[in-house]
């Protein structure tokens, strides 16, 4: 079989090692996956941050919010337990995708004050990790078969 081995660095000088299967999808379970623990953490983070909210904020932002981050964590498991390589990929960008808008959800929360700077970057910076693993994963999964 053929193996191979990614590393991504992260801030912090924390390394990031995949260890993929070439000659099967995606072998893999979601949650030894660094980039999926990180976002189910920042989901949990999330409900927690909208409890802090108006009440009023509750039902709009804050489900808005509560809503995308919990999604990303939701997009990678399915992607990962695809059949397909392009399938898999597809969900890894709705994930990416799910962590710009979280983003631009948190800045908007930053701007109405119902987070501090010190929070928001925290899940900014969880954000930016995210999106780094995920796009050395999938760029991995681009790269061609060895036979």
């Amino acid at each position: 079989m053929n193996f191979l081995y990614v590393t991504v660095a992260q801030a912090g000088g924390i390394t990031l090692r995949l260890y993929l299967n070439l000659h099967l999808n995606l072998k893999m379970s979601y949650p030894e996956l660094r980039f999926w623990q990180k976002s189910r953490r920042m989901a949990s983070g999330i409900y927690q941050l909208v409890q802090t909210f108006p009440e009023k904020e509750k039902q709009g932002l804050g489900q808005q919010l509560q809503e995308t981050a919990v999604q990303i964590p939701t997009d990678i498991a399915i992607g990962v337990n695809g059949k397909y390589r392009e399938f898999a990929i597809r969900q890894f960008q709705s994930a990416k995708a799910h962590l710009y808008k979280l983003e631009t959800l948190l800045l908007i929360a930053e701007d109405l004050e119902y987070i501090g700077e010190e929070k928001l970057d925290e899940f900014l910076e969880s954000i930016t990790a995210c999106q780094k693993m995920m796009d050395a994963y999938v760029q991995s999964m681009k790269k061609p078969r060895q036979k």
